[in-house]
C-alpha cells in the first residue's frame, strides 16, 4: 500500500499457509499477506501466529525394522499395535516394542483390532496373507492365505471387514465366520489403494493400469454396508491420476491423488460424482498408512515430511503446510500426539524443530519505473523466553540479492525494531530463520510491518 513517496506493507493471517501456487514455483507473488512461498518445518495451525514446527523425539525402544502401519485407534488405555517387514509391534505414548515375529512375513501391511481379535494382513514372497492374535497369547500367521501379493487395506464397521487385495475385495462377517477374499473383483490390472466406511457404505479407491512412473487411472467405487452383494451402487473418477488414500472427516471423504506429469498431487473431496480440488502439494503420493488427524487437520507423509492440510476452526481457510521433518512408514495418532515411523524408529511430536524456516511471497517494490527502499521491519512476537531467537533477513530481486547479515528477533520484549536493509530493488520477500533459536522456548510471530520509500530512477 503506498501513500505519496511511501509504502507500507502488513504481514499477518500466517494460518493461511502455502500460497496456492507454491508447489509450481518457490518465488511465488500469489497469495495474501500471511501466505508463505516456502516453509520448512513451521507450525501455522495456531490462528494467531507463526512458530516453529515441532521437533521429534524417539519412543523408547528399537524396532530394528521399518514399521510400515500403526492402528490410529487404540485397542486399550496407552496400548496400539503396528505392523513392519517381519514382526508385529506393540506402542504406546512412550515406547514401542517387539510383540511377535511373523513366519514368512516379507512386507506387513496393516493391523485391525475387530471384536478383541487383532487381524494382520501381510505378504510372503509369493502371495499375501493375514494373521490374527487374541490380545493374550495366541498367534495364528495363517489364519487366512493364498492372497494376492499387493498392498491390503482394511477397514470395520461393526462386525464385518474389508480389505483390499490387489484387483480383489476381501469380505469378513465375523458374525458367520465367513472370510470371501476374491468378494468383489475389479478385474486385470486392477488394484484397490484404500477403503474407508462412511454413510453406511464402503468407499473403494481402485487404480487401473501399470503401477511405477506409468499413469494410472483412479476411481472411487461405492459398496453396499451389508457387504453381501456384488454389485456396486456408484463411482466416482479421479481420471488418469493415481489415488493415494481416503480419509474421512466431519462428514466428507477426502482424497489424495496424484498425475505423474507433474511432481505435486493433490487433496480433494468427493462431491457427488466429481472430486472437488482443494490443494495441492509438491512431493510423493502418500498411501493408506500414511494419514491421520491432527489438530482437525489431515497430517500425512510425503517425502520424509510431515504435511497438514485443512483449518483448524471452520472460519478460517482451508491452509497447506509442512510442519515436521521425518517419517517414511507410517503415521497415526492413537493417543493424541502424532506417532511418525522412520527406518530408525518410531517418533513422536515433543519441543520445537530448529530446523525451521518461513519465507513470504515475493512482494513488488516497484511504481512505475522507481524502485523501493525498505526503510523499517517491525516483527510483534510473545514474549521471548531464555534462547528465544529467530532471525530475519530479506531476499531481493528474485533472490539474487539479500539484506546481509541477518537481524536478530530476541530478547524479552514483544516489539522488535529492525533497519538498515539496504536498497533500492525491484520486489522482496522476507525469510525468517529459527536455526539459532530454542528447542523449548519458541519464538511465535505475530505480525510483521514492513516500511519504505521509493527512489526515482
Amino acid at each position: 500500500m503506498a501513500k505519496d513517496n511511501q509504502f507500507y506493507f502488513e504481514f499477518s493471517k500466517f494460518y493461511s499457509g502455502l500460497s496456492p501456487a507454491a508447489h509450481l514455483n518457490d518465488l511465488t507473488s500469489v497469495g495474501g499477506s500471511g501466505h508463505s512461498s516456502d516453509m520448512v518445518n513451521c507450525d501455522v495451525l495456531n490462528p494467531d501466529y507463526l512458530q516453529q514446527g515441532p521437533e521429534l523425539s524417539a519412543l523408547t525402544g528399537t524396532p530394528g525394522e521399518l514399521i510400515n502401519f500403526i492402528m490410529d485407534k487404540a485397542v486399550a488405555d496407552d496400548v496400539t499395535y503396528g505392523i513392519g517387514a517381519t514382526k508385529l509391534f506393540s506402542l504406546s505414548s512412550t515406547a514401542v516394542s517387539a510383540l511377535h515375529t511373523i513366519s514368512a512375513c516379507a512386507d506387513g501391511e496393516s493391523c485391525l483390532n475387530l471384536k478383541g481379535v487383532l487381524y494382520y494382513p501381510f505378504n510372503t514372497s509369493s502371495e499375501g496373507r493375514i494373521g490374527s492374535y487374541d490380545l493374550a497369547s495366541t498367534y495364528n500367521d495363517s489364519w487366512a492365505s493364498g492372497l494376492e501379493k499387493a498392498p491390503h487395506p482394511i477397514a470395520s464397521k461393526e462386525d464385518i471387514f474389508v480389505m483390499g487385495n490387489g484387483r480383489y475385495l476381501s469380505v469378513y462377517t465375523k458374525e458367520t465366520d465367513t472370510f470371501e477374499p476374491e468378494k468383489l473383483d475389479f478385474g486385470t490390472g486392477y488394484e484397490v489403494s484404500d477403503v474407508v466406511f462412511h454413510g453406511n457404505q464402503w468407499w473403494i479407491a481402485v487404480n487401473s493400469g501399470i503401477a511405477g512412473d506409468n499413469r494410472t487411472v483412479g476411481e472411487i467405487y461405492v459398496y453396499d454396508g451389508s457387504a453381501t452383494e456384488t454389485i456396486l451402487a456408484d463411482e466416482a473418477s479421479v481420471g488418469v491420476q493415481r489415488i493415494g488414500f481416503l480419509y474421512v472427516l466431519s462428514g466428507m471423504i477426502y482424497v489424495a491423488y496424484q498425475d505423474l506429469s507433474s511432481n505435486t498431487f493433490n487433496i480433494g473431496y468427493i462431491y457427488g460424482r466429481q472430486i472437488k480440488r482443494l490443494a495441492s502439494f509438491k512431493g510423493t503420493l502418500p498411501t493408506f498408512a500414511q494419514k491421520t488427524l491432527f489438530k482437525n487437520t489431515i497430517l500425512f507423509l510425503s517425502d520424509s515430511k510431515v504435511f497438514s492440510c485443512g483449518a483448524v476452526i471452520d472460519d478460517l481457510p482451508i491452509q497447506i503446510s509442512q510442519l515436521a521433518t521425518g517419517g517414511t512408514g507410517a503415521v497415526a495418532a492413537p493417543f493424541g500426539t502424532p506417532l511418525i515411523s522412520t527406518a530408525s524408529g518410531v517418533y513422536k511430536f515433543s519441543g520445537y524443530e530448529v530446523t525451521s524456516s518461513w519465507r513470504s511471497i515475493v512482494i513488488p517494490l516497484m511504481s512505475g519505473s522507481n524502485l523501493g527502499t525498505i526503510d523499517e521491519v517491525v516483527v510483534l512476537t510473545n514474549t521471548l523466553g531464555d534462547g528465544a531467537r529467530a532471525d530475519l533477513q530479506l531476499e531481493y530481486d528474485q533472490d539474487t540479492a539479500d539484506s546481509g547479515t541477518a537481524q536478530q528477533i530476541t530478547g524479552a520484549k514483544r516489539r522488535h525494531i529492525l533497519k538498515n536493509f539496504g536498497g533500492p530493488h525491484e520486489d522482496f520477500r522476507i525469510f525468517i530463520d529459527f536455526a539459532n533459536g530454542s528447542a523449548v522456548n519458541p519464538v511465535q510471530i505475530r505480525k510483521i510491518f514492513v516500511t519504505g520509500h521509493y527512489f526515482e530512477k
